[in-house]
């Protein structure tokens, strides 16, 4: 049973099949169906678009170490000009104010500038800090793919244990059938009573209604997995059985914490708190900066005339350098602030390696359940199909009654019932310790690379 799961998933991610498609109806293997939903499923999609928005995060922050630029204009039309009162001496009238005019009434001009951070700690590590948080969106969309490839073959491995069902109840309703034909023969020649037969018609129907609680079931299964895979769910759609005879090893019983994507986050995550941390303490370390401009400024009485026209030009080149004093503690309480932040991801993280040891744990002990929980029920059907068989050949041959007959049915319809579900914990217990070991996580990074 570890060897089929294990290859179910190996099979799975190791697939690069399309799906076929007949009369409007989709076909999907089990493989296929993971393929498609890793590929069209709209929330691993959005949250793959966090990485592209990041990278233009990147390009962003990156964008402030370069030369900014930037370049103005402006024009000017006094039609009124101001006037200023000059001491008469000036102008050779002493003990007067002589009102004058200055400046032409059109005055128009452009400028560039240029800024370029020649030292800066703080753009240094937010750069750094942006091209981490990359690592920390690629993360988030692996996690996103890992519990949608978990989800789907949950929900296969359900519906193959549900079609296994539909299987044995079909059989049953047909060999109860038959064992209708003949009761009712017999209740006509007065052979059997009629409490007899009716307690048959009863166990018929109720295979009749678990057939179709179990149609019910997959149907359900079946648009739960439409929607992982982004289909519409009015599309007719079938997901074929495989029977896989591949050997492969067994699903693994160590725990692998390095491939926690749940801890791989929290270590990015605080990381990145690190980062901002020391990003804060470069506040205190003085910035370097060079600035040009150059400018030139034209003035004239009259527009569109070159010959009125004089223009004058400016500039002038500096080094800046900007060194903090004392800004009212503002940056001591905001590194205190990051350093709880920072104590309190530790902390999480060792609430969750201890949750995930103990998740791990509890998957182990629930396959080993469970494994002895089939072994059980599976002895427990054959001994029930052999009671079963003995009384129905007593009963044909007349050695005992009916009623002893239809209490060995009951009793190997339950074991059956028993049985398949004993099969599907066990199936969903190797899913469940195959994620919680991280053994999934390392099948995934192997053959399905995050792109």
């Amino acid at each position: 049973m570890n060897n089929k799961i294990f290859t179910l998933v190996s099979l799975v991610l190791l697939s690069v099949t399309g799906f076929s498609q007949s009369q409007d109806t989709l076909r999907f293997s089990f493989m296929e169906a993971v393929k498609y939903a890793v590929k069209n499923n709209p929330q691993l999609e959005a949250t793959k678009l966090n990485e592209e928005s990041n990278r233009y995060k990147i390009k962003e922050i990156k964008a402030s170490a370069l030369p900014q630029i930037t370049g103005s204009g402006n024009g000017t039309d006094n039609f009124q000009r101001a006037t200023q009162l000059l001491p008469g001496e000036m102008l050779g009238q002493p003990g007067k104010n002589i009102p004058v005019q200055f400046g032409t009434e059109y005055v128009y001009g452009s400028t560039v500038q240029l800024n370029q951070a020649l030292f800066s700690p703080s753009l240094s590590i937010g750069i750094k800090a942006a091209k981490e948080s990359q690592g920390y969106y690629e993360l988030q969309t692996f996690k996103t793919k890992e519990e949608l490839i978990y989800s789907v073959i949950n929900v296969c491995v359900q519906m193959q244990m549900l079609e296994k069902q539909q299987d044995l109840i079909t059989g049953n309703i047909d060999r109860m059938k038959k064992l209708l034909e003949i009761t009712t023969v017999q209740y006509n020649e007065g052979i059997i009573k009629k409490v007899d037969l009716e307690q048959l018609k009863v166990n018929y129907t109720n295979l009749q209604t678990q057939q179709y609680s179990t149609n019910i079931s997959i149907n359900q299964l079946l648009n739960n997995l439409k929607i992982l895979m982004n289909i519409d769910v009015d599309q007719p759609m079938v997901i074929k059985a495989e029977v896989n005879t591949y050997s492969v090893e067994p699903i693994s019983q160590q725990l692998f914490l390095e491939a926690n994507t749940d801890l791989n986050i929290l270590d990015k995550q605080i990381q990145l708190q690190k980062l901002n941390t020391r990003n804060i303490k470069a506040g205190y370390l003085p910035t370097v900066s060079f600035s040009a401009n150059y400018g030139r400024q034209w003035q004239t009485n009259e527009l569109f005339k070159s010959s009125l026209t004089s223009g004058f030009s400016s500039g002038y080149y500096a080094v800046n350098v900007s060194i903090p004093i004392f800004d009212g503690l503002s940056k001591r309480n905001k590194i205190k602030q990051s350093d709880v932040s920072l104590k309190q991801l530790n902390l999480n993280k060792e609430y969750l390696i201890k949750n995930v040891q103990n998740q791990f744990k509890t998957a182990k002990d629930n396959l080993t359940q469970n494994q002895n929980i089939l072994h059980a029920q599976d002895q427990n059907m054959k001994v029930a199909e052999e009671l079963y068989n003995v009384a129905k050949l007593s009963y044909t041959e007349g050695i005992s009654s009916l009623s002893e007959l239809i209490n060995a049915e009951n009793g190997l319809r339950e074991a059956q019932v028993q049985y398949l579900t004993a099969m599907l914990q066990i199936n969903l217990a190797e899913v469940e310790t195959m994620k919680a070991s991280g053994q999934l996580s390392q099948l995934i990074k192997a053959e399905v690379p995050n792109k």
